[in-house]
């Protein structure tokens, strides 16, 4: 009876995590932003590699091997314009969000070297839960730990009744912060990246566990944690989509385009639409 209801649980977990890297993946594809030829080594990079024309229209550089992420639809709706992609997602008004995600995805790193199964899943769950606190704590309580810190006398995060959340002090969360300002697109398409391979080797470390109700609860709480994470993004594309497809619809509208409220109208003879 427990082995069968193991084999339950890994069937479910298995369909959780194929479906996370799937939409993880899917994600970083339609947040691409679209290539720019910007400089001439960028011209030699995409030679080198056989680009062709059509390429150039649906791809995008990888700098770290030279290779095209290819741009793809979202959900297959719609191709995102960069600007409409920079000006929902706006860095400086996602300040705090792109930390959050800078700060798990760079504590994901250490954890991914762990090469014991369980260890492993143990280390992610005590990550998930030092973030949630963390974020839950930060507020005007908590102090960002910076790069090039200089630490006063030995004692990097200050005076000992602070709480271990104010000084910063976790098992395998870390709170340092890039001394400059990061752009939240590309923050989360590493995120992405980074996110899928967590979810890769998840799966591989089903293969040297036994699967049981505390292992599919443990599994299922971290989960929690990064689809919360995608609902909070694909809120805001489904948004996109909403604006996008409405300005075509009334594109094709003469009606709508000659209301009022669009202040636009229309020479019917010419069938040209003017301010």
């Amino acid at each position: 009876m427990a082995a069968m209801a193991g084999n339950v649980w890994e069937l479910s977990i298995r369909e959780l995590i194929n479906k996370r890297i799937v939409t993880f993946r899917h994600l970083r594809n339609s947040m691409a932003l679209p290539l720019e030829l910007d400089s001439a080594d960028s011209f030699n990079r995409l030679a080198s590699n056989g680009a062709s024309g059509s390429s150039l229209e649906t791809g995008q550089v990888n700098g770290n091997n030279g290779r095209f992420n290819k741009r793809r639809a979202y959900f297959n709706t719609l191709l995102f314009d960069a600007d409409d992609l920079r000006g929902m997602f706006n860095s400086i008004r996602l300040r705090k969000r792109t930390r959050a995600y800078f700060m798990l995805g760079a504590s994901l790193g250490p954890i991914l070297a762990i090469s014991n199964p369980s260890d492993y899943i143990k280390a992610l769950g005590i990550l998930i839960n030092e973030y949630d606190t963390y974020m839950t704590e930060s507020g005007s309580k908590t102090k960002k730990r910076h790069f090039f810190r200089k630490s006063k006398g030995g004692e990097e995060h200050g005076s000992s009744n602070q709480t271990s959340y104010e000084q910063g002090n976790f098992s395998y969360l870390d709170t340092h912060s890039p001394p400059f300002d990061l752009d939240f697109l590309q923050v989360f398409d590493t995120f992405c990246q980074i996110t899928v391979i967590m979810y890769t080797k998840l799966a591989d470390s089903l293969m040297s566990i036994a699967i049981t109700q505390a292992a599919f609860d443990n599994i299922a709480k971290i989960d929690s944690r990064f689809k919360k994470m995608i609902g909070v993004v694909t809120k805001e594309l489904d948004e996109l989509v909403k604006n996008a497809v409405t300005k075509e619809l009334r594109l094709i509208d003469p009606l709508d385009m000659a209301s009022p409220e669009n202040e636009i109208n229309t020479d019917w003879e010419t069938s040209s639409v003017y301010k």
